[in-house]
């Protein structure tokens, strides 16, 4: 690998019984988590500054873990949702201010992953939508962040479907310290060939899981630099819904009687991932509902 490679490369029913090949799984009172994957892969991005650049992007897939006992594995009549989680050296693409002054990348910055599924259900592309956390940047060894996940998938053929990933895009806010603009990079970015690009494997099976319905439409709808409020939609099921369990970054924070939470106590200018899930008053839970990535404003005087 040339030398200037080198420095480049920094581095998701009632009786709430579940039938599968009509054997009873119960435990439904729990939680689902998401099953992480990852893979680094060498990418050569073409930037609005315009030389071509190369980035390794370290890519975590959270695969949905939703069939007890069965790591990454969805009832193929419930939709997928799958987290996105990249890292990548952008100190190529993005230079330092006047005179080497350190630049931010804002958290309105965001980046498109592709990826295609292939398996049982046929062949299919999708793309994940990602929010950057937002980064101080002043050398070529500084590290992004960004945060996301793709679309609900349906996959109504039972079997293994492999994540293959494909091509980013970047949209890069750079401002200076004081939050005065210094303009928009974008690039394209795509992988080298000759590389793994199987993330990892998505499992689908012929099972149904009988629980509350998950709730959807998550919003954020305040935030400060320490807090955020959110609201969400969720519907009723065989029993009455007591409440609503919220993750924050994968960890139980709150739990909450209505449709909205605000959360506090978080760090200003930093990137997180908030879940719902919806428990009745049996002690059933939901899975847990699709991620929303959001991020809080900084703190400026």
């Amino acid at each position: 690998m040339p030398e200037n490679r080198k420095t480049t490369r920094g581095l998701v029913r009632p009786l709430a019984l579940a039938l599968f090949c009509s054997t009873a799984l119960t435990g439904a009172a729990g939680t689902a988590t998401a099953t992480p994957v990852e893979r680094t892969l060498a990418y050569t991005c073409a930037t609005s500054l315009g030389p071509e650049v190369p980035v390794d992007a370290r890519v975590t897939i959270g695969l949905p873990d939703e069939v007890f006992d069965r790591p990454g594995t969805v009832g193929n009549a419930d939709p997928a949702f799958l987290d996105a989680d990249v890292e990548l050296s952008l100190g190529a693409v993005v230079p330092g201010g006047p005179a080497g002054a350190v630049v931010r990348i804002d958290g309105d910055s965001t980046a498109t992953l592709g990826a295609t599924l292939t398996g049982p259900s046929g062949t299919r592309t999708s793309s994940a939508a990602l929010t950057f956390a937002p980064t101080p940047v002043g050398g070529p060894g500084d590290v992004l962040r960004a945060a996301g996940g793709f679309p609900a998938m349906s996959f109504h053929q039972s079997g293994d479907h492999a994540v293959h990933l494909d091509d980013l895009a970047l949209s890069l806010r750079v401002e200076r310290a004081d939050g005065t603009a210094l303009g928009t990079i974008t690039a394209t970015c795509a992988h080298d060939p000759g590389q793994d690009d199987v993330v990892g494997v998505l499992r689908s099976e012929s099972v149904i899981i009988e629980r509350p319905v998950r709730p959807s439409r998550l919003a954020v709808t305040a935030t400060t630099p320490t807090s955020a409020t959110l609201t969400w939609y969720a519907t009723p099921w065989w029993f009455e819904t007591w409440g609503y369990d919220v993750f924050l970054d994968d960890a139980p924070v709150a739990f909450a009687t209505g449709r909205q939470a605000t959360l506090t106590g978080l760090a200003p200018d930093s990137l997180h991932r908030v879940k719902v899930v919806t428990r009745d008053i049996r002690g059933f839970r939901s899975a847990k509902s699709q991620g929303l990535v959001f991020t809080t404003p900084p703190a400026r005087g």
